[in-house]
């Protein structure tokens, strides 16, 4: 399994970085922690004429207060300086706690909040070596025209898996997307596709430059919650992550955001204000919200566990985190 020939560039600012993916574009991967990216090429996953590797591109790197009190996080950030760092900690606890739940300590000192972010979608029929592959038809996501996973399924069904995404997205984080000569901000549920084969809205020219955390705040409260195989390493089968601001007795949601990861092909927002705007904290309320969580989860047979248990945990994560938020 060892990696394709490709050529190698390894720039020092964004400019240089930009320039770069101008001239090479589509042919070209960024490498940043390199926990998905080498693995896929060793696969023959992928298998880039370029390789630009971001490590030395320092103003992508760290954790910035604002003036206006937002957080900006840089792309290169690594999870474990967002898990050490205070800030998060204390102003986003739920970000802390999704950073947590991504693999074990070696790999979040590699991995990086672009990158996980950006992270393809998953198969368990198409993240396999190429040899293995060889005894299945070409799929959709390998250039195919069938799905191994759907029995006539007419596109691409891999599911996302990432575990900051949700919570970012539940916070009303926002992505900075640059290119030679302009950049754009957006919401970061904007940045996916909702497509198996092809997950983001992002052009073979743009760099994810960093995440921009909103202001915290006053009475906020947020959990997310992973079911996985083992306490380690593992993909999430499905997660939740819930964001509520509470009114000051604690007794109303005068907003919030719940969503879903490992339940499609992209994360999936369950309710976005619809059910949480000025509600009565109940338990019915609870139940309505996890049953919405449960009929949005749209899981299919693509990872280790049966799509019904894990369309019921969608459920079950949902009211779990609820609770943990609500300190209930």
């Amino acid at each position: 399994m060892k990696l394709p020939e490709f050529e190698y560039f390894s720039p020092r600012d964004i400019p240089s970085t930009l320039e770069l993916l101008a001239i090479h574009g589509a042919q070209a991967s960024l490498l940043a922690g390199g926990t998905d990216l080498l693995v896929r090429m060793r696969q023959r996953l992928a298998a880039p004429g370029v390789v630009i590797n971001l490590k030395d591109v320092e103003e992508l790197k760290g954790i910035e207060k604002q003036k206006d009190g937002s957080i900006l996080i840089g792309a290169l950030t690594t999870l474990t300086e967002l898990l050490e760092s205070s800030l998060i900690r204390k102003k986003y606890p739920g970000l802390h706690q999704a950073a947590e739940a991504v693999a074990a300590p070696p790999l979040q000192n590699m991995g990086t909040v672009g990158g996980n972010l950006l992270q393809e979608t998953r198969c368990l029929y198409y993240n396999q070596t190429a040899a293995w592959r060889r005894a299945k038809p070409v799929c959709f996501k390998a250039g195919g025209e069938t799905c191994n996973t759907v029995k006539g399924g007419k596109h691409c069904f891999a599911t996302y898996q990432g575990d900051l995404a949700p919570m970012l997205i539940a916070l009303s984080a926002r992505v900075v997307l640059s290119r030679k000569g302009e950049s754009r901000a957006l919401p970061l549920e904007a940045l996916y596709s909702g497509k198996g084969k092809r997950p983001h809205n992002k052009d073979a020219d743009e760099l994810l430059q960093g995440v921009l955390l909103p202001p915290a705040e006053k009475n906020t409260v947020c959990r997310y919650e992973k079911l996985r195989l083992r306490q380690a390493l593992d993909y999430p089968l499905v997660g939740a992550a819930v964001c509520l601001t509470l009114s000051d007795d604690g007794k109303l949601c005068k907003s919030g955001c719940l969503v879903l990861t490992a339940a499609g092909s992209g994360p999936v927002i369950v309710d976005d204000n619809a059910m949480m705007k000025d509600a009565e904290i109940t338990d019915a309320w609870i139940d309505a919200l996890a049953e919405a969580a449960y009929k949005a989860a749209k899981p299919v047979p693509n990872v280790l566990t049966p799509p019904a248990y894990r369309k019921r945990m969608a459920r079950v994560l949902t009211r779990r985190a609820l609770n943990k938020a609500l300190a209930r």
